[in-house]
């Protein structure tokens, strides 16, 4: 490989038959004279067709190594071998001065002596991160070497999972959870389609069925839970939720179990406004209506991770109110009881998100409660549907193949790397091969083939014909 030319943050390399590059591949380009270097991704393949000087690097290239005598086998095999030069588009990413990796760029590499060598993605992140604290193999870069994250960095961060359906995206989020409860982090995850059952069989991991483990009393839920759920999901006015807020002590002193007869009479008493009757009455009978709502609960957000390190919520017995209410009960509860630091950080993971999220209350859980230990982890097949507060905040990208150019530009304007980077790269993406962005890969993009789960896979989709 040789250096051809450079234009603003693009380098173009001339690939010689026999040399097999890839999208996503990192290479280096090393001048040893001078002790400087760059490190570029290649995005784009094409075929030489550039006159001029690009002749001259040609025959430099290709004469040293043949030896014509004026043969015509000789000149159709040169003439052939010129044929099939590429050409690299490659994204410079870092340089090298002096031995040390920098975003400054002051100086280029000799275009006749520099050394162009393919540079595996482990070694990149090894020479930017130094030593990983907590490693998680996520899989093989292209060219087959083992690629680690530090799971430091999806510590305190909002991670996003996203691709098109059936590309990968839960085979990496259960691997995700596996690593993160074996290295000793905890974890929540929203099963939509009993698909991280698996996760079961590892130690500490347990399966919650709303309904039969999770039943919950209105007096445990408490005034700020119940009416966030009411004015959130169940859509209640103002004017009711303020009524409500007014009565509810004088409703638990009356009942303490808070059944509806006993919420009917004090509202008869107190409330002349039929309409703001009627508009709590008709909700609360709603919510105590839900399976995992009864006078008599037993479970406690309290207990959680007390001899346990992660859970599963099962959500697809769940009509879609039903799901809901219950992540909407979860997010409230979660965040106060973190922020007294009644229980300890950990990740959220929000499968399927697009169908349950609403800006009113994951707002606060982005802005506010990462700072007390809620750190999301949202996997979707739709990041549109995803409120631009939480694009503007997100730390790590795993994004498996798009094909919708309206997906990947709503991506690479959250990402700090070029959208024809992302264009190119993620549109040519195997299943199971995802581009991750962001702080687990201190902004060097890196492509990676998935690792294979050690426990069994569920859900994946039925079909007619096997």
């Amino acid at each position: 490989m040789k250096v051809y030319k450079k234009e603003g943050d693009s380098l173009e390399i001339i690939a010689y038959p026999g040399e097999t590059v890839y999208k996503g591949e990192y290479l280096l380009v090393m001048d040893k004279g001078k002790d400087v270097g760059l490190i570029v991704q290649v995005t784009d393949l094409e075929y030489v067709d550039v006159p001029g000087l690009i002749e001259e690097i040609i025959r430099e290239g290709l004469l040293r190594t043949s030896v014509y005598h004026g043969s015509t086998e000789e000149y159709d095999s040169i003439s052939e071998l010129i044929n099939d030069l590429k050409i690299l588009k490659c994204k410079i990413r870092s340089a090298i001065k002096d031995g040390v990796i920098s975003n400054f760029i002051d100086d280029l590499p000799s275009r006749a002596s520099s050394k162009v060598v393919k540079l595996p993605s482990d070694e990149l992140l090894s020479k930017v991160f130094g030593r990983i604290r907590y490693p998680i193999e996520v899989g093989r870069d292209l060219t087959g070497n083992g690629v680690h994250i530090d799971a430091y960095d999806l510590d305190g961060s909002l991670t996003l999972i996203t691709g098109m359906k059936g590309s990968g995206k839960s085979h990496l989020s259960k691997l995700l959870a596996k690593e993160i409860v074996e290295l000793g982090g905890r974890f929540i995850i929203f099963d939509l389609n009993r698909e991280y059952t698996g996760l079961g069989e590892l130690d500490g991991v347990k399966l919650l069925e709303p309904g039969r483990d999770i039943i919950m009393s209105l007096r445990y839920l408490g005034k700020d839970t119940i009416l966030s759920v009411m004015v959130n999901i169940l859509g209640m006015p103002s004017v009711s939720a303020n009524v409500l807020n007014d009565l509810w002590d004088k409703i638990v002193r009356m009942d303490e179990n808070v059944k509806l007869a006993s919420v009917s009479r004090i509202l008869d008493a107190d409330v002349r406004n039929q309409m703001v009757k009627e508009a709590i009455l008709s909700r609360l009978t709603m919510l105590v209506g839900c399976r995992f709502i009864g006078y008599e609960g037993r479970f406690r957000f309290e207990d959680l991770f007390k001899d346990s390190s992660g859970y599963i919520i099962n959500l697809r017995e769940l009509s879609s109110i039903e799901r809901r209410v219950l992540v909407e009960i979860f997010l409230s509860k979660l965040s106060r009881l973190l922020e007294r630091r009644v229980i300890p950080p950990l990740f959220l993971f929000a499968e399927e998100a697009h169908l349950y999220i609403r800006d009113t209350y994951w707002e606060d859980i982005v802005t506010r409660m990462r700072h007390f230990g809620l750190f999301p982890i949202f996997i979707t097949n739709q990041p549109d549907s995803l409120d631009q507060t939480i694009f503007r905040q997100l730390d790590n990208i795993f994004i498996f193949r798009f094909l919708n150019d309206r997906d990947l530009e709503s991506l690479s304007k959250v990402s700090n790397v070029d959208s024809e980077s992302i264009k190119y790269i993620v549109k040519d993406l195997e299943r199971g091969k995802c581009l991750i962005l962001g702080k687990v890969v201190k902004d060097f993009p890196v492509v990676v083939s998935t690792k294979e789960l050690e426990f069994r896979v569920l859900g994946e989709t039925r079909r007619i014909f096997n």
